[in-house]
């Protein structure tokens, strides 16, 4: 605590200097009585002043509003640089890349159909069957296609 604190307080619990000097642990508890801690700790929160980590509630909730504003301010900046996605986004691209994939092997009885209509080997449908779901699956796995894709929808 520095003097003038000291002297405020005594001087508001009007004590005299001969009474402090007479009693002075009186006047120890006088003075602690009347200071704001959080003012008093100084800037206990940033480890400059007295208290040595012995912050009161108030300290620490402003001390942990501190951490939480810069964590705030690194997650904008990590975002405007482009290195964060927002969840929402990941998660309608997601679902999007699924409904397309559904769509795709639904479409291959209408694909199919005319192809197999007349056939009646086993193997000659099999491999039918096999290289036209070879090409969906090629479609949905072409890189390109899909990073084009989420361009055109990132834009959007």
């Amino acid at each position: 605590m520095n003097q003038a604190t000291v002297r405020r307080a005594l001087k508001a619990s009007n004590m005299s200097e001969e009474e402090c000097a007479a009693d002075f642990a009186k006047a120890v508890e006088t003075v602690k009585a009347w200071a704001d801690s959080d003012k008093v700790l100084g800037h206990s929160a940033s480890g400059r002043g007295e208290g040595g980590g012995n912050g009161s509630a108030y300290t620490e909730a402003k001390a942990q509003t501190e951490l939480y504003r810069a964590e705030k301010f690194r997650l904008q900046n990590e975002k405007l640089a482009g290195r964060l996605i927002d969840r929402q986004d990941v998660t309608d691209t997601g679902i999007r890349i699924l409904a397309d994939a559904r769509t795709a092997f639904l479409s291959l009885g209408h694909r199919l159909a005319d192809k197999l209509a007349g056939m009646t080997d086993a193997r000659e449908i099999a491999r039918a069957i096999e290289a036209e779901a070879r090409i969906v699956l090629g479609e949905l796995a072409d890189e390109k296609k899909f990073f084009e894709a989420l361009e055109i929808e990132a834009l959007t």
